[in-house]
């Protein structure tokens, strides 16, 4: 679980680790989904609601795992580290948040949007 030789370092705590090859400097667009997210975690945090708090958050992520933390991209693990807190508070469960998102793909796909 530890990063590098380090053993106070989780799998989550890179900075300054050497090999992350190259930084891209070109800034992208974010994606509608991606926007979303950020106002979400927005809304239910310090400026909206207050369901949850930062420290809460990066619990979250730092304990999906590393295989799963690897493999997220870095809004996708801000989605999951939120959905699981919201699960963990007992705000919906991980079957009815499954049932909303098949839902709404299946509306997609059907009307486009």
């Amino acid at each position: 679980m530890a990063a590098s030789n380090d053993p106070g370092r989780g799998y989550h705590d890179i900075g300054g680790e050497p090999g992350g090859g190259p930084i891209d400097p070109n800034v992208t667009q974010a994606k509608p989904w991606e926007k979303l997210s950020v106002a979400l975690g927005n809304a239910l945090g310090k400026g909206g609601k207050k369901v949850i708090v930062t420290d809460e958050t990066r619990r979250s992520r730092e304990e999906m795992g590393e295989d799963l933390y690897n493999e997220l991209g870095y809004f996708e693990k801000g989605v999951e580290a939120t959905s699981r807190l919201l699960i963990e508070k007992g705000l919906f469960t991980r079957d009815e948040l499954e049932a909303r998102m098949a839902a709404i793909a299946q509306r997609i796909r059907e009307q486009g949007r």
